[in-house]
């Protein structure tokens, strides 16, 4: 099958395409955890006016992709939520859907030890519903209006929550909303939830692998990811901060098939086996396996990865990744495998070695059929790394 090329179109941003071969291959994958030995979950049935209250109280958090972002802190989960973005109109046939006593979607929430909840699914739904009661909406431009009904049909049109009749407020008041409420249980339950969520997040706008893991594994791994992310020579190789978060994953990709590369030199073929295919599965292992991590060994990568960019920029310019703006993730990753691995055998090595060694690999045909085809197998991730290891070592 033909490799298609990721495009992704954002007004605000000019961003990087990343040619990721395996997101289009057929493979033979591991199932994912089984729910019901991973999960337990349970439905429960709130009333609107009751939802409203606890997400006012924050008994119902929604985690925003800032990692600072104070509601984060202490759920054991870090931010994957995006910001509101549904539209007035959409808002307000929600709104009157429940007046008219129409069934609405339900919600998925996780319960934490501290009794809260994390908002898996329904953010939107519930922002509107908090905004209603409020009786203020966010304007485009900034600030807030009043919140009234202009996309509604008569009696409700042009009302606010206040200004609806007593009973339809009590229609609205006590309209029940259908929540399953999950708890992760044993070694796979935070996998369960990040199975859940990508099949709850199936259709629409969906969220994007990285952005899910961000969640799931909140350790020591993926802030490590984060801070790499930030290196200046990084961003000059790969761009502007991608929506999608596809720069934190060719990280993260370098990252888990750095030990790999690490075992293939010390084992030889055995080191190999310790990667198992689909490489979206083994870079989630990573981050479970790696939630923490000792200082000395996040400053040894923050060190070997900012070498490994500045030296790829003094051979080949900022866009050494790259070709015609986009970068092919299986080569970004082996090359940065292959030359960190090198700088710390040979902490002296040259710009001149490293343009070389890349004039090496893009005529390796072996090199080149594994960045290209089925680049999620073993054998491919194996021989593009050894090609790699062999050409910035020689």
């Amino acid at each position: 099958m033909e490799a298609k090329e990721i495009q992704v179109q954002d007004a605000s941003l000019d961003e990087t395409e990343v040619f990721d071969p395996e997101e289009d291959e057929d493979e033979v994958v591991l199932g994912p955890p089984s729910a019901e030995e991973s999960l337990r979950y349970f439905g429960v049935d709130f009333d609107v006016e009751g939802l409203v209250r606890r997400f006012e109280r924050k008994e119902l958090i929604v985690p925003r992709f800032d990692p600072e972002e104070p509601e984060n802190k202490g759920t054991g989960y870090a931010g994957f939520q995006r910001d509101f973005v549904w539209k007035k109109r959409q808002m307000d046939r929600f709104i009157e859907s429940i007046l008219l006593g129409y069934p609405v979607p339900g919600i998925f929430l996780v319960e934490l030890k501290s009794r809260q909840y994390l908002v898996l699914d329904g953010q939107q739904r519930l922002t509107t519903l908090k905004a209603f009661y409020k009786g203020e909406v966010e304007k485009a431009g900034g600030g807030t209006r009043e919140f009234t009904l202009e996309y509604a049909a008569e009696p409700f049109k042009g009302r606010s929550y206040n200004s609806l009749e007593a009973a339809d407020q009590r229609v609205l008041n006590n309209a029940l909303i259908q929540a399953t409420v999950t708890l992760p249980v044993g070694d796979s339950g935070k996998l369960a939830i990040y199975t859940l969520f990508e099949r709850i997040n199936s259709g629409g706008t969906q969220l994007k692998d990285q952005q899910i893991r961000v969640a799931i594994f909140p350790g020591a791994a993926t802030q490590l990811v984060r801070n790499l992310n930030r290196d200046p020579s990084w961003r000059q190789l790969f761009g502007p901060r991608h929506r999608d978060l596809r720069d934190q994953e060719l990280i993260l990709r370098y990252l888990s098939l750095k030990k790999v590369a690490e075992e293939m030199q010390s084992g030889g073929i055995e080191g190999s086996a310790k990667y198992t295919p689909p490489m979206a599965s083994f870079m989630s292992g990573f981050l479970a396996a790696h939630e923490e991590m000792p200082e000395e060994d996040q400053e040894r990568e923050q060190s070997e990865f900012g070498s490994a960019c500045k030296l790829l920029i003094a051979a080949e310019g900022k866009d050494a990744l790259k070709r015609n703006r986009v970068i092919n993730a299986a080569r970004a990753d082996s090359i940065l495998t292959g030359l960190t691995l090198a700088i710390r055998a040979n902490p002296g090595i040259s710009a001149g070695t490293v343009s070389s060694a890349l004039r090496k690999l893009e005529h390796d045909e072996d090199y080149l059929e594994s960045t290209q085809k089925s680049t999620s197998h073993r054998t491919s991730v194996r021989k593009r790394l050894d090609s790699t290891l062999r050409a910035f070592s020689e």
